[in-house]
């Protein structure tokens, strides 16, 4: 009786394993799909692949700016604040990477570490290496960088990076503070369930 439920145990846990080595070799989406799934109505942006929505009042959203479909990345969304004060102005980004394109790549932290170095290359300083933060529910790896305009003020570079739906999903904002870097991500970004 024992060893048959030694058995089914081994015979359950090998299913289980090959149903997930199979679900997450699964190929994602076409990256035209994914774009295709983003769509802007007034100063909303909906992408149902990713289950997500950005909600971006008193700003202008440009949809898909920059697509490589050799490189299976794109671009999203592109938010600029319409706000006059500096204090107020933000940028925001939605940016998508297949991450079958990636395939040493072991996590989000790994992926920001690398683009913060190249942004480290062209002269740009980091103030926070790789850290954990929640975003609307779901786990993020960022990263802070500091640049400086040419009239000399000095603005805060964000990234934030997670794993979706075989894509690397993250957000690049620009903001004239880090607070206002996370208020930015916590007041447009939501998941939906």
């Amino acid at each position: 009786m024992e060893m048959k439920k030694s058995i089914i145990t081994a015979i359950l846990l090998t299913v289980s394993l090959v149903a997930i080595s199979l679900a997450q070799t699964k190929k994602p989406a076409d990256i035209s799909t994914v774009i295709a799934a983003g769509t802007v109505d007034g100063s909303r942006y909906t992408n149902p692949y990713f289950k997500l929505t950005i909600d971006a009042p008193n700003a202008t959203l440009a949809l898909n700016p920059l697509v490589s479909p050799v490189g299976a990345r794109a671009r999203l969304l592109q938010v600029q604040s319409k706000q006059a004060e500096w204090n107020d102005r933000y940028t925001f980004a939605v940016l998508a990477d297949t991450l079958t394109e990636y395939p040493q790549l072991q996590s989000p932290a790994q992926y920001v570490r690398s683009v913060r170095h190249q942004l480290e290359k062209g002269g740009m300083p980091t103030l926070r290496e790789e850290f954990q933060i929640t975003i609307a529910g779901v786990g993020f790896t960022g990263a802070v960088l500091q640049e400086q305009v040419p009239s000399g003020q000095k603005y805060y570079r964000g990234l934030y990076t997670t794993f979706r739906s075989g894509y690397i999903l993250s957000f690049d904002v620009e903001a004239p503070s880090e607070d206002k870097l996370n208020q930015v991500v916590s007041r447009l970004v939501r998941f939906m369930n």
